[in-house]
């Protein structure tokens, strides 16, 4: 039987501390052997800025309660980064 892939959802946060602190909870509620061991993995998925100023964390295999599922998106726009240019000196 084929499995059928999840569309991504995501969390918005206002800052990237308030991002950081939902991927480690989940990565807690996991144990991973960051929150174990005290190296290795720690975020099931790290946060990504995006064009607004704001943090997306994918968030489609966290365990969410009620009120963070219901104010999950299915888009964002990410920050885009400008790549510098290679200047011959």
């Amino acid at each position: 039987m084929m499995e059928t892939m999840q569309k991504p959802i995501y969390l918005i946060y206002d800052t990237e501390e308030n991002a950081n602190a939902r991927a480690d909870e989940e990565g807690k509620q996991m144990r991973f052997s960051y929150w174990t061991d005290g190296r290795g993995t720690r975020w099931m998925t790290a946060p990504q800025a995006t064009a607004d100023g704001k943090w997306a964390l994918e968030v489609t295999e966290y365990a969410l309660d009620e009120s963070e599922r219901s104010t999950t998106v299915d888009s964002y726009t990410p920050l885009e980064i400008e790549e510098e240019e290679n200047l011959d000196i």
